[in-house]
């Protein structure tokens, strides 16, 4: 029997994934381009995004015990199901690299000073992949454990920030054509719902449990726009000078009498978050190396992640410049086709399978 995770391990999961490139690099990125109208540019990204969530939980409900690669199949044929899947494999992989990229030059420059790539290779390799061994179940459940210290940390770091220099952002100042374009330019740094679809079958539907994903889906999007405001609003004219919003909120804060350094609560929230960032993108890239190859197992496809992983760092990405460039390039056709065109594809399954329900009938 497949390990099955509950609505609230689900909404947890959600939420975790929100979180996931961006509170580090995204809002600095985004000021350079859109200055502080960046904020609009989210809060739509994020409304796309949450019209995902009733979508996955139609086809759950129509599909209860079905996986996507079933129901993909049923209505797109099997050719059409691995092309979906190979897509997925690819964005997957590569929300890993920029994950890790990014937080990998954040702890560089923090803690290290200098380059700790097999370090850090060696660090989170061994985590990651027995997480994904162990299975979605018990990665949820450890989600669950350190749910709070990550809210807590989180929360504290946008807190802080409050008791120090705070003015309103400059807001309207970037041309429309410039933040609706940002929807694309920016697509591939959202589309993190599409994991949740990836384990559908994994989901312990019940009906009268959805208040809990749409809980955690809005939590996690009103802690980003808050985070997007204090940042813009801390830093107004150098906001793009900063690659790591939220520590860089405790900028001016480190020090609180005889409390000491303050940015270690940042650095560990960080660290916590992306290590199960990394699991849940090395597990949604299994998953649709499983489905395209149903005859090798879970240890080969962790196998070919790894090589993939360390193959494309060195030969295709070799600098943190490179990855950053590729993400507002060609990454965000991946994210338009996975993010906005992908749930689109799940709802219109969804109605024609619910007209066909009730012709039956």
């Amino acid at each position: 029997m497949k390990d099955k995770i509950s609505m609230r391990q689900a909404g947890i999961i959600i939420l975790f994934v929100i979180f996931s490139n961006k509170i580090l690099l995204l809002p600095g990125l985004m000021y350079d381009y859109i200055k502080a109208d960046a904020l609009f540019a989210v809060f739509m990204l994020f409304l796309i995004e949450f019209l995902a969530v009733p979508i996955f939980l139609k086809l759950k409900s129509t599909f209860p015990e079905l996986s996507l690669k079933e129901i993909l199949s049923k209505y797109l044929t099997k050719v059409g199901a691995d092309l979906i899947y190979i897509i997925a494999a690819v964005f997957m992989i590569f929300k890993a690299l920029l994950t890790f990229s990014i937080v990998y030059v954040y702890f560089k420059e923090q803690i290290y000073q200098s380059e700790v790539i097999w370090f850090a290779f060696i660090t989170f390799i061994p985590i990651v992949n027995h997480a994904v061994l162990s299975g979605i179940k018990p990665t949820a459940r450890t989600m669950e454990i350190f749910l709070g210290a990550i809210l807590i940390g989180f929360i504290f770091c946008l807190s802080v920030s409050v008791f120090t220099h705070i003015s309103m952002p400059y807001f309207f100042v970037s041309e429309a054509k410039d933040v609706f374009f940002s929807l694309y330019k920016y697509a591939f740094t959202f589309g993190d719902f599409l994991f949740i679809f990836l384990i559908i079958d994994r989901l312990d539907y019940q009906k009268k449990e959805e208040k809990r994903i749409y809980f955690y889906t809005l939590l996690g999007m009103i802690l980003v726009l808050v985070l997007f405001y204090l940042f813009y609003g801390k830093y107004q004219l150098t906001a793009f000078m900063h690659n790591n919003a939220l520590a860089d909120l405790l900028v001016f804060s480190v020090q609180f009498n005889a409390i000491g350094r303050l940015d270690i609560v940042a650095m560990l929230t960080i660290m916590i978050l992306s290590l199960f960032q990394l699991e849940l993108f090395c597990y949604g890239f299994c998953e649709c190396f499983s489905g395209l190859i149903p005859k090798l197992n879970k240890k080969y496809a962790i196998i070919v992640f790894d090589i993939l992983f360390l193959l494309l760092y060195y030969v295709f990405i070799g600098k943190y410049e490179i990855m950053v460039n590729s993400t507002v390039t060609w990454l965000p056709v991946l994210g338009v086709v996975l993010g906005y065109a992908f749930p689109i594809l799940c709802f219109v399954i969804t109605l024609l399978q619910r007209r066909k329900n009730e012709k039956t009938d």
